[in-house]
């Protein structure tokens, strides 16, 4: 399909007088007619054909194939950090296994702005952490 628009022509009779009524559009969406017997005015818009609809599902095919990598590559990448952060927790020999873990969760969260669940988990976590302390003095 070229990028200029389909020239088409669509006819249909007035419901009130039955005048047929011609349609002319090139780019335009959405065209108001008025019929010339009894002046009703008419939106009419353009049909679309089957060569357009075509192109819209390849479109969302390409949108939904994209949107598909996009999660399986967050997919893969959380695991790398829940792969990560177990190896760091079960660091026996520095002592800092907690505190390295952490950094590689914030540091991976700030990456993947785009998954809120997890960064919402771990905010309520502290939220009812910073409560418990409350609680207790």
């Amino acid at each position: 399909m070229k990028n200029k628009p389909f020239e088409m022509q669509v006819s249909f009779a007035c419901q009130y007088c039955q005048q047929k009524i011609e349609v002319k559009f090139t780019a335009e969406p959405v065209s108001v007619v008025c019929c010339a017997n009894c002046n009703k005015n008419f939106t009419v818009m353009r049909p679309t054909i089957a060569e357009e609809i075509l192109i819209d599902w390849k479109n969302e095919a390409l949108f939904q194939k994209i949107r598909a990598e996009e999660s399986q590559n967050c997919k893969n990448s959380l695991l790398a950090l829940v792969i990560k952060v177990i190896e760091l927790l079960t660091w026996r020999d520095r002592g800092n296994g907690q505190v390295e873990a952490i950094k590689e969760m914030r540091g991976w969260l700030i990456e993947n702005e785009e998954t809120p669940p997890l960064a919402e988990l771990i905010q309520s976590d502290n939220k009812k952490r910073s409560r418990k302390r409350r609680d207790w003095r």
